[in-house]
């Protein structure tokens, strides 16, 4: 599973360029009228628009890969830089259903006391279809 991700990278940039161009000609136009304190609000804009966009670069590559092989159940997950790998016994793991802090349903894979959080780029709905196959997959 990855998050959708609608601009590449160099829309991304393209995008936030085209912001900067009209930005700075608006502040521009209004300090030579007179207003020069629009310059430093609309440097403050950008770049607050720069640290979100370099956010979204960061998670852009972000993933979830669930496999099931013999008695293993192994879940890996790329968050920013950093990726986690959990595996569990297919016999003894269970798939949970509960709801997390903003009252969405989160799908859960727990045992002994472990607990890995699927899903969380999902809508609603492909959460409850990938609950639904990973329920065949450990009923079989």
């Amino acid at each position: 599973m990855r998050p959708n991700c609608s601009l590449s990278p160099a829309g991304r940039r393209g995008f936030l360029f085209l912001i900067a161009i009209v930005t700075f000609a608006i502040a521009l136009a209004f300090a030579w009228a007179g207003a020069w304190l629009v310059l430093p609000f609309a440097g403050l804009e950008l770049g607050v628009l720069v640290w979100a966009f370099r956010e979204l670069d960061r998670h852009a590559a972000d993933y979830e890969v669930i496999s099931i092989r013999g008695d293993t159940v192994a879940v890996e997950r790329r968050v920013g830089s950093r990726v986690t790998r959990h595996e569990f016994n297919r016999y003894w793991v269970r798939l949970v259903l509960k709801r997390d802090a903003a009252g969405e349903l989160a799908l859960c894979l727990r045992s002994h006391g472990r607990e890995v959080v699927l899903g969380r780029c999902l809508a609603a709905q492909a959460r409850a279809a990938l609950a639904q196959e990973l329920r065949n997959h450990f009923n079989n």
